[in-house]
């Protein structure tokens, strides 16, 4: 028996303004058209480490400088580990790069919630990697220093 081993993946909990923002990534398996998840995309050989692989994702699907304030947590999706950060954007005026990204929207955490009961979200664990940013950070965020 053969595994197939496939590259991880880095993905940010972007918070502006009390909302986060949720994409719909060009996709092409059926059951995930159309479903919004979390910005990035997967490691490539030539990323030094994560963290170069997250801001590298961040700037070519979105022209977007942002802070990581920290590790979130890792999930796996379709045989493949997801690192999670919590970032904020230095600026919301992207550039949206459209080979890459259908659409986006800022949603608060209650229609993040709604969009996880109906079912429209891409991984289903974006959810709670909201809500693991939220209890791991959500002092920072409170006191402005995140």
């Amino acid at each position: 028996m053969s595994a197939t081993v496939r590259s991880p993946a880095v993905r940010a909990v972007l918070l502006y303004e009390g909302k986060f923002l949720l994409v719909q990534h060009h996709n092409r398996l059926p059951g995930t058209i159309g479903k919004w998840g979390l910005p990035g995309g997967r490691v490539e050989a030539s990323d030094p480490n994560l963290m170069a692989a997250l801001h590298r994702e961040l700037h070519e699907e979105f022209a977007m400088t942002a802070d990581v304030v920290g590790f979130v947590a890792m999930y796996t999706y379709r045989e493949r580990a997801h690192h999670i950060y919590f970032a904020r954007p230095r600026n919301i005026n992207f550039i949206i790069d459209s080979n890459e990204i259908l659409n986006i929207t800022w949603w608060t955490l209650a229609e993040v919630m709604q969009c996880h009961a109906n079912g429209n979200l891409h991984t289903g664990f974006e959810l709670a990697a909201i809500r693991a940013s939220l209890s791991r950070y959500g002092d920072q965020i409170r006191s402005g220093t995140a």
